[in-house]
């Protein structure tokens, strides 16, 4: 036996809309996989907090690098 580790590194799940994510996938040089992560806190009215530095580069208003004073 063994624990569904998924669920230990996140504790909620999101449904989001593929055409969000397309969308941004279509704006950026990210993959739907990142841009999965952008459009949930866009959903949420939220910023997505990260250590991927091409987040915040291709979408300034929702992501933060994490060491970024602007958190």
């Amino acid at each position: 036996m063994a624990p569904v580790l998924w669920r230990s590194e996140f504790r909620k799940e999101y449904e989001v809309a593929s055409r969000d994510v397309l969308s941004l996938v279509r704006q950026s040089e990210c993959s739907a996989y990142d841009c999965g992560f952008v459009a949930l806190a866009k959903g949420l009215g939220i910023r997505l907090v990260t250590l991927d530095r091409r987040l915040p580069a291709c979408f300034p208003d929702t992501a933060t690098f994490l060491t970024d004073r602007k958190l």
